[in-house]
């Protein structure tokens, strides 16, 4: 027997018992629909929860830290000194090799305050030195104005808010003068208030403009507490997207070896009586220390990798210090939600599959004679199987794409009143965007596309499931006795 033919027989057979195929089908429709609408409901709470924590930081970009305590039996045990990771070039080095991890940028920070002045405006910020050579992989999609480093000693790329947090002080210092003056003659009410760095510092734009950084120090001579300033030439080449993160808000970022020669600057006789024995004591200890970095950030290929590169990094001796630390307490809670949600809705599904199973047998007694018949013009056994696992199947099949349909109707009526009812607001989660207004609406339930294909394909092995026993007992009919039946 031909393929086609078979598939011709199995829709005659189909078509011929309509009634009972569709309200059989009907079964598998509100089983696959169940199922489908309770896991895309559970996957859209989950994804809401994950852009929510995404608020927080971006969870492609973690910090690592050496690992120093570990929990073990409920308790927290110390990792000994020895075992404790340093941030080197060597941990530089074994971050990369973690499948996962597209870029990886070791980090220093200025031990003191300094301080930015371009033109008449200044502000503190907090200088950053980064291997501009590692962090160009991926700060170069950060920039929001200007270029990134190239390596160059004097070029500084500044954080978002840095330009809105500097002050015009001289003109604050005349504003002052000018508010007493006037109160003098009653007339302070009429003042404009002074410049706070609100209204005008919003359009100030720092790219492409020399500036100076300003540092200090103390040291002592004679037990007399001497300063020293110095001062750095720079120009700003680039300006960083808005971020989220505060702690990045006064961030201007050097390459690495201007904060190294700064630092040592910053800490060089601090505390010694005679500079010149504190410069040689200093000079003594960084040749026999190993330079390392503050802190070392990597950035994962994928948000659905994140999970396993810190589980990775955890087993390598490192620690994580990024919003994705709660991706596998997410991940784990929504499973279980998803599998009990799923196997409730799986019940109906079997109540279904009996329905085929009932379907299917009585169909066998109503077509006896015609089974007789197709034995003795040469049908075999695997030919008589065949025909009934695929209308079992197909009937399976209708019965899915039914359902999808059915499902895919009540998410978006679910979507639809949760996000005119501010059942995503209620629920915080309705800020998956990240603030971005030209982000996708986060949506209460989804369903994906191997949802679906899970979905009809499920059905139908259900339905050619149902129809192995039926099949096996057609194909053990006597012919002869088939013909001869009523």
């Amino acid at each position: 027997m031909k393929v086609i033919d078979s598939f011709r027989i199995v829709w005659r057979n189909l078509w011929r018992m309509k009634l009972r195929t569709a309200l059989t089908s009907v079964g598998v429709m509100i089983g696959t629909a169940a199922i489908v609408a309770m896991m895309a409901l559970s996957l859209g709470l989950k994804e809401s929860a994950v852009k929510s924590l995404e608020n927080f930081g971006n969870l492609t970009e973690m910090d690592v830290e050496p690992l120093r305590w570990y929990e073990e039996k409920g308790e927290w045990i110390d990792v000994p000194e020895d075992k404790v990771k340093k941030l080197n070039m060597q941990a530089v080095q074994e971050l990369k090799k973690i499948p996962g991890i597209q870029a990886v940028m070791p980090i220093k920070e200025l031990r003191e305050q300094a301080k930015l002045k371009v033109g008449r405006r200044e502000g503190y910020v907090q200088l950053i030195g980064v291997d501009v050579n590692e962090s160009a992989a991926y700060r170069k999609d950060d920039i929001e104005k200007g270029s990134y480093l190239t390596g160059a000693p004097q070029e500084i790329v500044v954080a978002f808010d840095v330009s809105r947090e500097m002050r015009d002080v001289e003109k604050e210092k005349r504003e002052e003068r000018r508010r007493k003056a006037g109160a003098g003659r009653h007339e302070m009410s009429q003042m404009p208030p002074p410049d706070i760095g609100g209204g005008e510092a919003l359009a100030f734009n720092l790219v492409d403009r020399a500036g100076t950084l300003i540092l200090s120090r103390e040291y002592r001579i004679d037990d007399e507490p001497k300063y020293e300033k110095k001062e750095l030439r720079v120009k700003v080449v680039g300006q960083l997207k808005k971020s989220e993160e505060r702690n990045s808000s006064a961030a201007v970022y050097v390459p690495i070896n201007v904060v190294k020669e700064l630092n040592e600057w910053v800490t060089r006789s601090r505390g010694d009586e005679v500079e010149e024995g504190a410069s040689r004591r200093s000079r003594d200890k960084a040749k026999k220390d190993t330079f390392e970095f503050d802190r070392i950030t990597v950035k994962v290929e994928s948000r659905e990798k994140v999970e396993g590169v810190v589980k990775a990094l955890k087993e390598k001796g490192f620690e994580v210090w990024s919003p994705a630390r709660e991706l596998e307490t997410i991940n784990n809670f929504f499973f279980v939600i998803q599998m009990v949600l799923g196997g409730i809705a799986a019940i109906s599904l079997l109540v279904a599959t009996i329905g085929i199973v009932n379907t299917m047998v009585m169909s066998i007694l109503e077509r006896t004679k015609e089974i007789g018949i197709m034995k003795v013009i040469g049908a075999t056994v695997l030919n008589i199987r065949w025909l009934f696992l695929m209308e079992s199947g197909f009937i399976g099949l209708i019965g899915g794409l039914a359902g999808l349909g059915m499902a895919w109707g009540a998410v978006e009526l679910v979507n639809y009143f949760g996000a005119s009812g501010g059942l995503l607001d209620s629920l915080n989660m309705g800020y998956g965007g990240g603030g971005d207004p030209e982000a996708a609406p986060t949506k209460l339930a989804v369903i994906p596309s191997w949802l679906a294909l899970f979905a009809i394909g499920f059905s139908f092995i259900i339905g050619v499931l149902a129809g192995i026993f039926p099949a096996i007992r057609a194909s053990r009919l006597s012919a002869l006795q088939a013909i001869r039946s009523e």
